[in-house]
Parts: structure tokens; sequence; C-alpha cells
């Protein structure tokens, strides 16, 4: 069951990345869509992700993340503040759930006012007073959406790592005329996840500048011959719905 471990975590990592036109002054509104992935070695196999964003009675935001399959079930939200453009993380939770796999949750909590972040599943406090960039990891996901919207082509985000940090960084490579499943040609602005140059893995995804830069495709390879595609089924944009 490695494959399938291996296809709901590129789908937690990546299936929940978001987009909006590019402007100077970037907002949130609320936003909901689904995903299709495959995974192909040797046999393929199929899941499905949804995702949304919405505010609280409390002007705060919360993303969620869900995968549902008959051999696990993700379920995945960060709740935020959303300021100066940028996301800032309160509260971060996971769950994976399955038949074949070992349960993982994960509960932190941001404490802006003493600098540390609590693990409670690690009984854990993690000092971030030299780390005041640093987001929950769906968090990151939305900043990369705000940042894509407000023109930048060169991003770099800070995560929490097992009471350490990790960078992310993400660059725009190219335009290009994407053939999507359901939506017939759409044009798409490509971003590549920045690796190391002997990195065995290659991670691209293609947004929908017509469709405030939504996630229409993300594509994953390595040099083992596994391949995945994560694909757009239906969205919602602002009481919006894409249509075909």
């Amino acid at each position: 069951m490695v494959q399938t471990r291996q296809l709901l975590f590129a789908l937690a990592a990546t299936a929940a990345l978001p987009s909006t036109a590019v402007a100077d002054n970037v907002d949130l509104y609320p936003m909901s869509s689904t995903y299709g992935a495959e995974l192909e070695r040797g046999i393929t196999i199929s899941g499905e992700a949804t995702r949304s964003l919405e505010p609280t009675d409390t002007g705060r935001w919360i993303y969620r993340f869900d995968v549902d399959s008959f051999v696990a079930d993700i379920r995945e939200s960060s709740r935020f503040r959303f300021e100066d453009q940028t996301v800032i993380s309160q509260r971060y939770r996971y769950s994976l759930e399955g038949f074949f796999l070992s349960n993982r949750y994960k509960k932190l909590d941001f404490n802006w006012d003493k600098g540390v972040i609590a693990d409670h599943e690690n009984d854990r406090r993690t000092d971030m007073s030299e780390q005041l960039d640093v987001q929950d990891q769906l968090g990151a996901q939305l900043q990369l959406w705000v940042d894509l919207r407000a023109g930048k082509e060169t991003m770099e985000y800070v995560i929490p790592d097992d009471g350490d940090f990790k960078d992310y960084q993400f660059e725009v490579v190219r335009r290009e005329t994407l053939d999507t499943r359901k939506f017939g040609d759409v044009e798409t602005v490509v971003v590549e996840r920045v690796r190391e140059e002997d990195s065995p893995r290659t991670t691209l995804m293609w947004f929908a500048p017509e469709w405030d830069h939504l996630l229409v495709r993300l594509e994953q390879t390595n040099d083992e011959g596994e391949d995945f595609e994560i694909y757009l089924k239906s969205a919602t944009l602002d009481g919006e719905r894409i249509q075909p």
C-alpha cells in the first residue's frame, strides 16, 4: 500500500493550492473545489479531494482539505488571520486514518504573543521568535495563492517540521495552453517547486488566470517512473461555479 499512501500525501500537500488574478490589493473570498487524482506505478490508483475557504463569525478564516477513499480519510484544517496580504496561522489540525495505514495526527497552536508553537501531539513547544514568517502547511498553500495574485513569480515559505523549520520554494517557469480533462483548452501559468539539482522528483502546477489563477492540474514525477496527476473536477469561486 506504499503507492496508496503516496497518493494520499500528494493530495494533502498539493490539491489544496488555490489562486486568483493579478491585482495590487488581494482579498480573500469563499471558495470550494474538487480534484481527482491518479497515481501510475504499474497499476492506476485513484482518489478525490475537496477543499474550502470560509470566513468565521470572529473575522478569522478557516481553510479545509478533506480526502475520502475506501483505504483512508484525511481531515486537515487551518484557522488564521489575514492581514496586509499575509496568512497568519493560529491553529492547524491534521488527521490520517485508514485500514492499511498507520493513523497520524497533528495539532499545532501558534501563540504569537509568546513566540511559540505548541505541538499537542508530541507535547512540544517550538520557539518561533526568529521565524516570524512561519505558516502552517495549509496556510503556506493559501499564501501561494495570494502571492500569485499579487504578481509574484518567485515565492518562499517557512513551515514547522518536527520541532524545526523547513523552507519551500516555488517559481513561475512559463505560460502554457493546457488541454484539461473536463474544461477544454485553458490558458495557464506554470509553477514549479524548486528543489536541489540532483533531486529525483519534479513538481509542476498549472494555474488558470481566467479563473482567478485556480489550480487546474498538478503533475509530479520521479526517477523511479512513478507519476502523479491531480486535475480539477469542479469549483465554485465566491458563489460562481466554474463551467466547462
